[in-house]
């Protein structure tokens, strides 16, 4: 849901007769699907590197519920695979 809306945001296409353009509207986009189990330091280090030699941007569009107190970021794993 948000990480469609982002990529939205990211990729629309010009002159599409609906709104605006992406902010790289040339670019193409895919999706990794993760948040159907547990969140775990070494799920996120390996979507952050998934095909890393065909993937140009990351955008990390998930994250623990929002209870306006917690954030978490990432763990060792998540990091060292930025």
């Amino acid at each position: 849901r948000h990480g469609t809306c982002c990529a939205g945001e990211v990729a629309a296409v010009a002159n599409n007769g609906i709104c605006g353009v992406g902010v790289t509207f040339l670019a193409r986009i895919g999706g990794v699907r993760m948040l159907d189990g547990d969140m775990t330091d070494m799920l996120e280090a390996q979507a952050l590197s998934l095909h890393s030699q065909h993937m140009h941007i990351y955008s990390a569009s998930w994250g623990p519920k929002d209870n306006t107190k917690t954030v978490d970021g990432l763990g060792v794993l998540g990091a060292a695979a930025f």
